[in-house]
């Protein structure tokens, strides 16, 4: 829920499961000019603080990140064109559209499968520590994608 802070008076989001009373007071308010409370709500969680900050850079336009992300998992915005960086981060003559994705999570180990899911080349900022996930989910893949099926021993599948 979103509303004017009591003490601040500034757009704060709140948590339902936190509030144990409500009453209804006299009074009005004007909602401030462009304001999205849906929009607000659900950039909430990408900003709570979590022991991981991550930070990666995503060749795609911002719409194309966010389709592919659960709303409120990270913030998307794009970024300015550097096209010898661009180039030389994927490869190829012309670099494309990048945006910054940045989300805090508890826990690493999930993290790499949303970026697999986002099926676009990106490039790891940080922390360091996300590189050796991917590296280990990019492995499991590999063996499982390399598996085959012997059907003389049932369904259990072994690497050739």
């Amino acid at each position: 829920m979103t509303g004017a802070g009591s003490a601040s008076g500034e757009v704060r989001t709140f948590r339902l499961d936190r509030i144990e009373t409500a009453s209804v007071l006299p009074g009005s308010f004007d909602v401030p000019e462009g304001f999205d409370p849906a929009a607000r709500v659900l950039s909430g969680p990408a900003g709570v603080p979590y022991p991981h900050e991550v930070s990666l850079r995503v060749r795609g336009t911002a719409d194309q990140v966010r389709h592919r992300l659960p709303p409120g998992l990270a913030t998307v915005r794009e970024l300015p064109a550097e096209p010898a960086r661009d180039a030389a981060v994927s490869g190829e003559g012309e670099g494309g559209a990048w945006v910054r994705v940045e989300l805090r999570a508890e826990r690493l180990e999930w993290v790499p499968s949303v970026l697999a899911w986002l099926d676009l080349p990106f490039v790891i900022e940080c922390p360091d520590a996300l590189r050796d996930h991917v590296r280990a989910l990019a492995g499991r893949l590999a063996t499982c994608a390399d598996a085959v099926v012997d059907a003389a021993e049932g369904a259990e599948p072994r690497a050739e």
